[in-house]
């Protein structure tokens, strides 16, 4: 499940960390992997029926809570096959595994108890023998894309009136309202419309499943031809690479 959801994020653009790595008994969460942490916006933790098992996972989770307290970190739990009154009050699979942790980490026991309790209170996802997973996976990357920044940056933010702009250009594009769009903008040359349809693209590409911004396509059909272009949109809407369009008809289809 980790591994799909891993692939949709990266398929997404999404920077997601994940360790591979086990750690050996009596070791401490390494270094590597605390940075990775500090440095997240978003954490994903995936509970399940054997999670409280591992010393390293509940290492792992103290530190993401802690960051959640500190630095505002979002914290989004999966619980996978688990009920999350069993990880917030730590009964069945969990109860059993924190009986073990008290003879072997009576130090941690209290810090894990307390990360566990929040984790499992906060709002996230449950899957079980009814969920469909790929969907889940869907809207669970949905869900992490609309809460990372835009991609719009501070100099499109210091131009003058592009605000107002961009707001007009959204509100006709009428997101959410299904169907296809095609907005046309007209003017002179350096009027700004290219810099527009840049500000909205960044925007609001991260609600698509797929987005590619082609420029200067007039220039380039001209120079290279329209199924360069082709092969060059498809690559981009794909996520893949070499993509050889023979014919414009072929493009098209």
């Amino acid at each position: 499940f980790v591994d799909h959801l891993y692939a949709a994020l990266a398929q997404q653009g999404i920077l997601t960390y994940k360790d591979d790595e086990t750690l050996p008994r009596g070791e401490r969460i390494g270094p590597t992997l605390l940075k990775a942490i500090q440095e997240s916006r978003i954490a994903l933790v995936v509970f399940s029926e054997n999670y409280a098992d591992s010393s390293w996972c509940l290492d792992e989770l103290a530190h993401i809570m802690e960051c959640a307290d500190t630095k505002g970190q979002i914290v989004e739990p999966i619980f996978y096959f688990v009920d999350p009154s069993d990880v917030r009050k730590q009964k069945g699979k969990y109860g059993k595994a924190f009986r073990k942790h008290k003879r072997e980490n009576k130090h941690k026991v209290g810090s894990w108890r307390k990360a566990l309790e929040k984790a499992g209170n906060l709002s996230g996802w449950v899957i079980d023998e009814n969920s469909h997973e790929a969907k889940c996976i869907k809207e669970i990357v949905g869900t992490i894309s609309s809460r990372l920044p835009t991609l719009t940056t501070n100099v499109n933010k210091d131009l003058i009136g592009i605000e107002t702009r961009l707001q007009d250009l959204k509100s006709k594009l009428k997101m959410g309202s299904g169907g296809v769009r095609i907005i046309g903008i007209w003017g002179v040359g350096g009027g700004g419309k290219t810099t527009l349809a840049s500000a909205a693209y960044a925007e609001i590409s991260h609600r698509f499943e797929a987005h590619c911004l082609l420029q200067n396509i007039r220039e380039e059909s001209n120079k290279h031809g329209l199924e360069k272009l082709q092969g060059k949109f498809l690559e981009l809407i794909l996520k893949t690479k070499n993509v050889v369009v023979e014919s414009e008809i072929e493009g098209r289809s």
